[in-house]
């Protein structure tokens, strides 16, 4: 055993996995039950990047219960509609009621994002260069509440990078584990024993 390369492999994989959990952020993860008939709003800050170096992408997932097949008949679904806002157009959305009705300035609302009747995943890249992202789910079933699960997170191309650091500080770590040490034999001690 080698404990230079031990110690060698430890901090290589240690540095890796400090990369990578700066190369993946999640900055939102939510799961809420959507009440009947109402929207529930989410605010992420994207302002802070951790490796300011980093080429971050920033990516939103949404899931909920998708079209399925229960007892031969299709059921539709959890629908919901989604929206993604910058903070302008929110403000207006929010005043009108989510309503285009109402007064001239209810006409002006535009999302980054409209998805209408959506069920199952749904997976979008946003503008990495959004300092705020701002989320509208939104159950229009008067009947049945939503179980609705969201998260965005920031992703750069050194997670793969940082893998790879992690894999080849595993292995010299090992190398430097099953190295036997060689023994020195004093050759005097060997002559007076003749």
């Amino acid at each position: 055993m080698n404990k230079q390369i031990l110690v060698i492999g430890v901090v290589i994989a240690i540095f890796g996995a400090y990369v990578f959990s700066l190369s993946s952020v999640t900055v939102l993860s939510e799961f809420d039950v959507i009440p009947v008939n109402s929207f529930i709003t989410y605010y992420a800050d994207v302002q802070t990047l951790p490796l300011p170096m980093a080429n971050y992408r920033l990516e939103l997932t949404n899931n909920n219960q998708g079209p399925e097949v229960r007892d031969g008949i299709e059921t539709r679904g959890d629908v919901i509609d989604l929206y993604v806002f910058d903070e302008e157009n929110y403000d207006i959305f929010k005043r009108c009621g989510g309503s285009r009705e109402g007064g001239e300035i209810c006409d002006d609302w535009e999302p980054i994002v409209e998805k209408l009747e959506l069920a199952g995943t749904f997976k979008r890249m946003l503008d990495p260069g959004m300092e705020k992202v701002t989320v509208v789910v939104w159950n229009h079933n008067t009947e049945e509440t939503v179980e609705n699960s969201i998260s965005i997170r920031l992703e750069s191309s050194y997670s793969g990078i940082a893998n790879i650091l992690v894999i080849i500080g595993l292995l010299v770590f090992y190398i430097g584990a099953s190295k036997k040490e060689e023994k020195k034999v004093n050759k005097k001690i060997q002559k007076r024993k003749e």
